[in-house]
């Protein structure tokens, strides 16, 4: 009788734990046929932004070659953030508790965008900034990034994406939202069935680590398959790094 409660209990709750600890980011969200507003329908966890600085504006774009002046960041994801922010007074959805970060992957030298970024982010008021609104949107900074010592002299309103094996001073590792590495450091498994045991424990051993820091992990470059979702989520507090939003985010909501 003990032993079919215990089945019970893990079978209620387990798929609870699951849910909660499946984060999703939309990897260079701008590339998908309705940049950002795919994304925010699906409600993910977390944006991502190339961002080159041509003249005085910052532009979305993968690569040098695909720069197109018309799309600026606040063309395609500031603006229209602030509009919803307006809507839904001071929160950026009908659901109450729903947020998102929204990463700005930097391409150019950081000492030459963070003052074109900061004032654009800063005309927004509180809708980028956390320490005003409890659900504003929150900059995190991957890409170009300042030294980590640095991390605590920026405004309240910037974060980070973290790197493994850091050793990150309390005052700066407050800024870090998560740690994120690629994936081929870990494994050359290409997404189709079982991950290799010993690339299993790598993947695990730096999945545990950032946990035991309260930071989720994620893998950028893995597999953008079911059975790559299925495995890292396993593994731990994880965020899936996809290109495929409506998949992903249907996969995880039917487990």
């Amino acid at each position: 009788m003990r032993n079919l409660i215990l089945l019970i209990l893990l079978f209620i709750v387990s798929p609870k734990l699951n849910v909660a600890q499946t984060k999703i980011h939309s990897h260079n969200d701008y590339e998908q046929k309705r940049p950002f507003l795919e994304a925010y329908e699906f409600k993910v966890d977390q944006l991502e932004a190339d961002v080159f600085l041509v003249g005085d504006s910052l532009i979305v774009a993968h690569t040098k070659k695909q720069i197109n002046s018309a799309n600026t960041l606040n063309k395609i994801y500031l603006d229209p953030i602030a509009v919803f922010f307006k809507q839904y007074k001071n929160r950026v959805s009908i659901e109450k508790k729903y947020t998102f970060n929204l990463m700005i992957d930097v391409k150019e030298n950081w000492n030459l965008v963070f003052p074109v970024l900061k004032k654009e982010i800063e005309k927004y008021g509180e809708v980028f900034n956390s320490s005003k609104s409890k659900y504003a949107i929150k900059i995190v900074i991957s890409g170009n990034r300042p030294v980590d010592s640095l991390y605590h002299t920026f405004p309240s309103w910037v974060y980070f994406d973290g790197l493994p094996n850091i050793s990150y001073a309390p005052e700066d590792f407050k800024r870090v939202t998560m740690i994120s590495d690629n994936f081929a450091n870990y494994s050359k498994w290409k997404g189709v069935g079982e991950i290799p045991v010993a690339d299993k424990e790598k993947l695990l051993s730096a999945v545990k680590q950032a946990n035991a820091q309260h930071r989720y992990f994620r893998f950028w470059g893995a597999p953008d398959t079911k059975d790559s979702w299925k495995q890292l989520n396993e593994l731990g507090r994880v965020i899936i790094n996809t290109d495929k939003i409506s998949e992903s985010k249907t996969y995880f909501n039917n487990k």
